[in-house]
């Protein structure tokens, strides 16, 4: 008969070694009723490193682990994130334990992120909506949110979340080499000037073929004067010659961004925008490489959009 005992976090599981019981109940990750807990069991074959939420090693034990007995999305609580604390380790624990295909669910809560989080391949990020926060105090010239590895990503998915960027600089999302990737219902609060909501520079890791849906972008004080901008799609700072393309854009409301949106790429798709308290709603552009170029059009389409105070 395989017997059950109960341990208060992670770090006691760690110390335990089986006996007649070869399965656990942890009551939490660092406390119980943190949310990290659940049901783990003996593999006694298993070689498998020390992720600290999904498997758990004994000390000085090559062989033998303790597994996390689930099936459904990777909780970033079981990998120790809180909201009385920095949760970067954390969560980029749980999108890297869900590498190429996993999800990864961010509960209700605020959660500080100190760097960029970078997302693998085919991984799916989702919250709750606007009560699951990151609240992003990293460096400039970078996003909250990344890719994991250059050039380019594709097939991600982010979706239900509310970003609040802190640093002067910084963007929402880093779209440098995501393509084919879905963003649904994101909501980014740029509480800082010269920000952007979702960035998308030029070069190899020219952003394509996303679709955005119900995204949101509010900026900070005078939207005349705050430099913010809801989507940034920009150029190459070398040849000056590739910028986002192919990308489109349904719904959402850009606020208080002096520019709402800045496109110098082509082929881009804005459906259904309502753009409320901004200087400049479209703002449209080729690279300074190719204005010189025998082919020079800029061919983006918008459609069915709302402008108030702009």
């Amino acid at each position: 008969m395989d017997h059950l005992f109960t341990v208060d976090s992670l770090s006691e599981l760690r110390d335990v070694m089986p006996g007649s019981a070869r399965s656990a109940f942890v009551l939490g990750h660092t406390r119980p009723g943190d949310g990290g807990g659940g049901m783990f069991h003996w593999n006694a074959s298993s070689r498998t490193p020390d992720d600290n939420g999904l498997v758990v090693a004994p000390p000085e034990k090559q062989t033998g682990r303790w597994t996390r007995v689930d099936s459904g999305p990777l909780d970033i609580r079981w990998f120790g994130a809180n909201p009385t604390e920095d949760a970067t380790k954390a969560i980029q624990g749980a999108l890297s334990a869900a590498h190429r295909g996993g999800e990864v669910s961010i509960p209700a809560g605020t959660f500080g992120i100190s760097q960029p989080l970078r997302i693998p391949q085919g991984v799916h990020l989702s919250g709750t909506g606007l009560l699951s926060v990151l609240n992003y105090s990293g460096p400039a010239n970078t996003g909250c949110l990344r890719v994991d590895g250059v050039p380019r990503s594709i097939s991600l998915a982010i979706s239900r979340l509310n970003i609040l960027v802190q640093t002067e600089g910084a963007y929402g999302v880093d779209l440098s080499g995501m393509s084919y990737s879905r963003f649904d219902h994101i909501t980014v609060h740029l509480r800082q000037p010269n920000t952007s909501g979702f960035f998308g520079p030029g070069n190899t890791q020219s952003p394509y073929y996303n679709v955005f849906t119900g995204c949101h972008v509010a900026g900070t004080a005078d939207y005349k004067t705050n430099g913010c901008v809801g989507f940034d799609f920009t150029y190459d700072r070398g040849e000056q010659m590739q910028s986002a393309n192919a990308n489109q854009v349904y719904g959402g409301h850009l606020s208080t961004c002096q520019i709402a949106v800045r496109c110098l790429g082509v082929g881009n798709v804005f459906h259904g925008q309502v753009i409320e308290s901004g200087d400049i709603g479209y703002q449209f552009d080729l690279c300074p490489a190719r204005k010189t170029m025998a082919q020079r059009g800029i061919v983006n389409d918008v459609v069915g959009c709302y402008t108030e105070h702009v």
